[in-house]
C-alpha cells in the first residue's frame, strides 16, 4: 500500500517555474535533498505559494523529517484548491502516522494516530473518491485500536499486580470503610475523610484506601468552589473513540 501521494505541481509563472520543474525532475529520480533545494529556491520568489508548501512538505516527508513536513502540509491543507487540499491532508495524515510509529511514549503514539485518522477523514470529506485515503483510514484505525487495547491490557495487568501486593483489608478496616461510604452518601464528606485518615494511620492494611481519601478531598474542594488538588482521572474518555 502506498502511504503517500506525490503531487509534483508544475507552475507557469516564468519567474520561478524553472526551479520547480528542476525540483520535480530531481524528486522523480529520488534525489529528495536536491529537489528540496530547488523548491526552496522557488520559495524565494513566491514565499506564500501553496504548491510550494505541498512540494516542500512532500520532500521533507521522503527525507524522514516528519515535523518539518507537518508544518508545511498544514499550510497546504488550508488552501482553497480542493485537489491540493485533499492530497495535502492525505500526506499530512501519513506524516502523523510515521511520527506515531517513532514515538516512544504510548500516549504520544495514540495522539499522533488519532491526528492521522482525522486528516484521512478530512481528505475523504474533500474528495469522496480518494480510495487510498479510504484504505489507509482503516489501517490506521486498526493500529490505533490495537494500541488502545494494549494500553488497557497493561493498565489492567498493573492494577492486578498492585491488588495482589496489597494485603487484604482487616475486618476493622472494612467496617470503617463502610461507615465512611455511608457518611459520603449523607453528604458528610469531611467526617468521612477524617475517619479514613485515622484508619490509615492506625491500620497497616488500610493504606490502599488513600485513593478514597483523595477522591473525597476532591469532592470537598469542588463543593467549596475550588479546583481539586489532584488531576481527575480522564482515562475513560478513550471510550468515546469509535474505531473499526
Amino acid at each position: 500500500m502506498r502511504f503517500l501521494v506525490f503531487l509534483m505541481c508544475f507552475l507557469t509563472a516564468a519567474l520561478w517555474a524553472r526551479p520547480i520543474n528542476d525540483g520535480n525532475k530531481l524528486f522523480a529520480s529520488g534525489d529528495y535533498e536536491g529537489a528540496l533545494k530547488k523548491y526552496m529556491e522557488a520559495r524565494e520568489a513566491e514565499p506564500a505559494n501553496p504548491l510550494l508548501f505541498y512540494n516542500i512538505g512532500t520532500c521533507q516527508y521522503k527525507l524522514g523529517n516528519y515535523e518539518e513536513a507537518k508544518k508545511e502540509l498544514e499550510s497546504a491543507v488550508r488552501m482553497p484548491d480542493k485537489n491540493l487540499s485533499s492530497k495535502a491532508a492525505y500526506n499530512l495524515a501519513n506524516a502523523h502516522f510515521r511520527m506515531g510509529e517513532k514515538a516512544q511514549e504510548p500516549s504520544a503514539r495514540i495522539a499522533a494516530w488519532r491526528e492521522s485518522v482525522a486528516y484521512l477523514k478530512k481528505a475523504i470529506d474533500i474528495d469522496n473518491d480518494f480510495e487510498n485515503a479510504k484504505k489507509n483510514v482503516e489501517i490506521v484505525q486498526r493500529k490505533l485500536k490495537e494500541e488502545l487495547d494494549k494500553q488497557k491490557e497493561n493498565k489492567d495487568q498493573n492494577q492486578d499486580q498492585n491488588d495482589q501486593k496489597q494485603p487484604p483489608l482487616s475486618e476493622k478496616a472494612k467496617e470503617v470503610l463502610a461507615r465512611a461510604m455511608q457518611l459520603c452518601k449523607d453528604g458528610k464528606y469531611p467526617e468521612a475523610k477524617s475517619m479514613l485518615e485515622n484508619l490509615i494511620a492506625e491500620d497497616e492494611t488500610a493504606g490502599q484506601l488513600s485513593g478514597h481519601v483523595q477522591r473525597i478531598d476532591d469532592v470537598i474542594e469542588i463543593k467549596a468552589g475550588r479546583k481539586p488538588k489532584a488531576k481527575i482521572d480522564a482515562s475513560n474518555t478513550d471510550n468515546d473513540l469509535e474505531v473499526i
